[in-house]
């Protein structure tokens, strides 16, 4: 068997990390049937953020969801429309509306959450092989590609500024 070095290593990581942004990218763009009602990941996140934090402003769901404000603003905007969410304006702010679940939309989360708790739980499964010392040393690795990728990210907007 050939031992790889380091470098071989790290490029494998980087291939399996590029498949699974494909995935990701790949189930966000998809509508999700959350027991009859589709949604697309943008939607049910915002309706888990609203359904965890009742009362929360879109400028507070755009920071938990790292999206702008504008983003959020026309996905609250869908689910108001649809009747899943509620506005009601903040008493000690006239300029903030603080946003709930309607009846509806509270069926939706709960319907969300099964779904979920479900997909968790199915890949929580995958990782039975790996004890605990080998899950925390994943984590830390992951941590430290974020921080890799943080600076490309930061690195491409020095140079969108250049051009």
């Amino acid at each position: 068997m050939v031992k790889k070095n380091r470098f071989s290593i790290f490029d494998d990581i980087l291939v399996e990390v590029d498949e699974m942004c494909i995935l990701i990218n790949e189930y966000d763009s998809q509508l999700h049937d959350y027991n009859g009602v589709e949604l697309y990941q943008a939607e049910s996140q915002m309706v888990k953020i609203i359904g965890d934090f009742p009362g929360i402003s879109a400028i507070e769901c755009a920071k938990k969801l790292k999206k702008t404000s504008s983003a959020c603003s026309q996905i609250v905007r869908k689910l108001r429309n649809k009747g899943w969410i509620k506005q009601e304006r903040n008493e000690l702010n006239n300029r903030v509306y603080n946003l709930y679940l309607t009846d509806s939309g509270k069926e939706l989360y709960k319907n969300h959450r099964k779904f979920e708790d479900k997909c968790l739980k199915r890949t929580f499964k995958l990782l039975e092989p790996f004890d605990d010392k080998d899950l925390k040393k994943c984590s830390v690795i992951l941590k430290a590609l974020n921080k890799g990728f943080l600076q490309d990210v930061e690195d491409g907007k020095i140079l969108e500024l250049d051009e």
